[in-house]
């Protein structure tokens, strides 16, 4: 029997572009809507549409409800899911279709509610991640689960690196997910008391603390801030630096010194920073309004070891 494309995603990053892939290839991909706004996916989606004959769809954030009933006129949309999408779906919608909206949320729940579990779950150094396919109810991600799949975190990956990881996760889950959604799997509740929603990052959220942080801690807040932040704000003698790349280190001292002072700035051992409770971190590559150099080039514009670096 042939396959009804009868799913809809909706979507705001490449990162739902392997589950997209996949309901393409078995034949289930009905359109794709993505916010008219997004002009980093735009020619993306726009070109994949147009190669597999799949109708795109831009959503006007005044609009979209009135786009979406327009979508849900057609008899042949069975579910519709959404991918790292920005909005909230209205209550009169998800009540007047049932059973049809599920979102794939890029972190564990009900531990990780928020707009962007990627970066909590790298700052907070978890042991572990992944997808949690979810029934969308009025509260954001706080419908019944109806699968999760986990990710280990042994290795020291990037926001970005992770994000790839997590997009191969989703579409590896696609086919069980479809299975269960069949069998009309009702799903699991969420533990409330387990629960906890983070914020999108904010200027604070993405700012070295040199006084109150330490190796490790600074070491995955910059892997949270990279690519997407183009890493972690500190600050010398008021000019913005972020740090892209570090990695924690041991560095000999004669005598304690302040967390963010510079212990050595050279092209041997390269920018290292004291931190907090004592440790210490080799400062890799960063950024400025010059551009991306390694940490040690920062000696071209006049720092020195035993110079300050200040939180913002």
């Amino acid at each position: 029997m042939t396959a009804k494309s009868d799913i809809v995603v909706l979507c705001n990053h490449r990162m739902a572009f392997t589950a997209i892939q996949v309901l393409y290839t078995i034949g289930r991909l009905h359109c794709i809507a993505i916010p008219e706004y997004n002009e980093e996916i735009k020619d993306f989606y726009t070109a994949f549409a147009s190669q597999a004959g799949i109708k795109l769809v831009f959503l006007e954030k005044e609009k979209r409800e009135v786009q979406l009933k327009e979508l849900l006129k057609s008899t042949e949309i069975k579910y519709i899911f959404t991918m790292t999408f920005p909005w909230k779906i209205s209550e009169q919608i998800i009540n007047q279709h049932p059973g049809v909206f599920y979102n794939f949320h890029y972190g564990l729940l009900p531990e990780m509610r928020g707009s962007d579990p990627v970066f909590e779950s790298l700052r907070q150094q978890k042991k572990e991640t992944g997808i949690t396919v979810h029934l969308i109810e009025k509260e954001i991600d706080k419908g019944a689960v109806i699968l999760q799949k986990k990710l280990p975190l042994n290795i020291p990956v990037t926001h970005g690196m992770l994000c790839t990881n997590l997009s191969y996760v989703g579409a590896d889950c696609i086919p069980e997910l479809l299975v269960l959604l069949e069998d009309n799997t009702r799903g699991a509740a969420q533990e409330e008391t387990a629960s906890h929603y983070y914020k999108r990052p904010n200027a604070s959220d993405v700012c070295i603390n040199w006084q109150n942080q330490d190796a490790s801690t600074i070491e995955a807040l910059i892997r949270a801030c990279n690519p997407w932040n183009k890493g972690a704000y500190t600050q010398w003698n008021g000019w913005n630096i972020r740090i892209l790349e570090a990695s924690q280190t041991s560095f000999k001292l004669q005598h304690s010194q302040k967390p963010g002072t510079i212990l050595n700035s050279d092209d041997e051992k390269g920018l290292i920073i004291e931190c907090c409770n004592n440790t210490q971190l080799r400062v890799n590559i960063v950024y400025t309004d010059e551009g991306f150099m390694s940490g040690h080039k920062l000696l071209i514009f006049g720092i020195k070891n035993g110079e300050q670096l200040t939180s913002l």
